[in-house]
């Protein structure tokens, strides 16, 4: 039997109408007769054991009313219950006597002084009374009683007739499709009370949501598992208490991130107001562990290294052996265990980037950001943005969102910041401010958001001479060169060439061979470019090469170079100069080739097996011929 609703019948008349519209409307809902202390009794056992609705009427719903608070459906008397009782009881005698309580009594009344019908009105003061009320009205002479199970009973005892009060078909089934609704709608309340509650339980924060009268209305089991100490009690009180919340209830200002100590815990604390219209009726708090905060903002920041945010160079990524280089290497490994600025001079293909990522990965500080930007790639307004920066609409074409500056992307890692010489003034002061306070202010915003980073900055340019020329900060310049590294041209370390080249042939093309000769003559130029003009000077040798094989001749012809001349060969990162090649030497072995081809009869793998050359050395040598 389901018990959701129940009724709670006054009179058999009652019971048995109802008996014949559940079993038409086919529900099984219990139905209980009962008055006074015995309904109250009932319906407390049915709500105890999960009623959610029960219906009734007259005094019965005035009791359960002032002693719980289920849902209730008042069955109302109506006029036509009176007149179908009268008229019942009138087929026996017109002596007749009407007992009725609260609202039953008031229908009957109406009745009397609308129909003008003659019969008694009696209102018990209790149920109890009733008993003798009907005894001592038998007595004279009343023949008829109405009423409900209680009266019914008492005309029993004392032999005198009587009439249960009458119910209206349509009133029932009113009253129980209300109860219906009643129990549709608590059910849906109930899903969203336990939807609420189940995500309010499942987020991370604490949640904690207070009436106006600062009373708590509700807390998740992350709040209370917060706010419990190690004695197991709950420490809500100091949430409470706390003026910030009080002025949040009181005046409906909302409070950010505050820091309270609880307990053991550091919490982080924010409050807002819930309010409808202008009137505020509680708020919500939230709170939360200050470690659990910083372990989510790293978690955060490694997926912003996953989008590329990461340095993929070491130390072991620079080639070379020099003692010039190495030196450098060693330096820059010491600075690396510093957290001071670094400034890394050096000419433009020197390899200032690599180093820097070198420097990161080496650090502490190898497991966070690596964030680089360069300073002469993009115009003053979109830099600073880029630096720092915005919120939403802090400037035309602005994302929606807005969007954090490479010093919040790089929190607890490392910014490089490339070309440094060409930062504008207004910027370059911004920057002495981010160095100096370690926070940072949005484009459009007023909050401050502090960072922690480390700054490499790099410059091809003499940054003294743009401060004599007043356009570099001296006060800057010394923020940022705590620690200065100068990288060495390719001309300083020679040596390093052959290394240089065979890395690039093998990255670029691994089958490619380059013989003894050419590296000779690569190591005799200037490269103005550095390492950067090297690597480019090897890719158009590969696309170039026959058989697999760079030799001398071929570096001679794509360079414009004499390839037996002693002197060092200075050679622009853009354009090579343009050299003689009518020299005696060329012209010898040019007779040379003729001479051996007349020899051989004109077999060329003859020839450039007797000359030590390669077959096609041979044949570009004869194409020039």
């Amino acid at each position: 039997m389901n018990n959701d609703i129940v009724i709670l019948s006054s009179s058999t008349d009652f019971t048995k109408k109802y008996c014949n519209l559940l079993k038409k409307k086919n529900l099984d809902y219990p139905i209980f007769e009962a008055t006074g202390d015995k309904a109250l009794e009932i319906g407390m056992q049915c709500i105890a054991q999960g009623t959610k609705v029960i219906i009734t009427r007259g005094k019965n719903l005035n009791i359960l009313r002032k002693n719980t608070n289920a849902a209730l459906i008042d069955v109302r008397y109506t006029y036509e219950d009176v007149h179908f009782s009268l008229k019942k009881a009138k087929q026996y005698s017109n002596k007749i006597a009407y007992f009725g309580f609260d609202l039953a009594y008031e229908a009957a009344l109406k009745f009397k002084n609308i129909s003008g019908e003659d019969f008694l009105l009696v209102k018990p003061d209790s149920v109890e009374n009733i008993d003798k009320m009907v005894k001592k009205l038998s007595n004279q002479g009343i023949d008829i009683f109405i009423g409900g199970i209680t009266v019914a009973r008492a005309a029993k005892k004392y032999g005198v007739k009587n009439i249960m009060i009458q119910v209206d078909n349509a009133s029932l089934e009113i009253a129980l499709n209300d109860a219906i609704s009643v129990l549709n709608f608590e059910l849906e309340r109930r899903k969203s009370y336990e939807t609420i509650k189940q995500i309010l339980n499942s987020t991370g924060e604490g949640i904690i949501g207070i009436d106006q009268y600062c009373e708590i209305t509700y807390i998740n089991n992350r709040a209370k598992k917060l706010l419990t100490d190690e004695n197991n009690n709950l420490l809500i009180d100091q949430i409470l208490n706390l003026s910030k919340l009080k002025d949040t209830v009181k005046h409906g200002s909302a409070a950010y991130n505050e820091l309270l100590e609880i307990g053991n815990n550091s919490l982080i604390l924010s409050s807002r107001p819930i309010k409808i219209d202008d009137n505020i009726f509680g708020a919500v708090a939230t709170i939360q562990k200050s470690d659990y905060i910083q372990t989510a903002e790293k978690e955060i920041r490694k997926k912003l290294n996953a989008k590329g945010h990461i340095a993929k160079k070491t130390f072991n990524d620079i080639i070379g052996k020099s003692q010039i280089l190495s030196v450098a290497i060693k330096k820059a490994k010491k600075f690396a265990k510093s957290d001071s600025t670094i400034l890394i001079t050096g000419k433009s293909g020197t390899g200032k980037e690599i180093f820097a990522q070198s420097i990161h990965n080496y650090s502490e500080r190898r497991n966070e950001p690596f964030v680089a930007i360069n300073c002469a790639a993009l115009p003053k307004s979109i830099l600073e943005s880029e630096l720092f920066g915005y919120v939403k609409g802090a400037f035309t074409g602005a994302r929606p969102e807005g969007k954090a500056g490479i010093f919040e992307l790089a929190h607890n890692g490392t910014v490089f910041l490339d070309e440094l010489g060409e930062m504008s003034e207004d910027i370059q002061i911004k920057l002495l401010r981010v160095i100096q306070e370690k926070e940072i202010i949005r484009i459009g915003d007023d909050k401050v958001i502090p960072i922690d980073v480390r700054i490499i900055s790099a410059t091809n340019k003499n940054l003294l001479q743009r401060i004599e020329e007043n356009k570099f900060r001296e006060d800057l310049y010394y923020r940022l060169c705590v620690l200065e590294l100068e990288l060495p041209t390719l001309e300083e370390r020679k040596e390093d060439i052959p290394l240089l080249v065979k890395h690039f042939i093998l990255k670029n093309a691994p089958d490619i061979k380059i013989t003894s000769e050419a590296y000779k003559l690569l190591q005799r130029i200037s490269y103005q470019g550095n390492i950067r003009h090297l690597n480019n000077i090897i890719e158009r040798l590969i696309a170039l090469c026959d058989n697999n094989i760079i030799d001398e001749y071929l570096v001679s012809e794509v360079l414009k170079l004499k390839p037996n001349n002693s002197e060092k060969i200075f050679l622009h990162p853009h354009s090579e100069e343009k050299n003689d090649n009518t020299s005696e030497i060329i012209k010898i072995e040019n007779q040379l080739i003729k001479d051996s081809l007349k020899k051989h009869n004109g077999n060329k793998t003859k020839v450039a097996k007797e000359l030590g050359m390669s077959y096609t050395t041979l044949w570009r040598r004869l194409k020039k011929i």
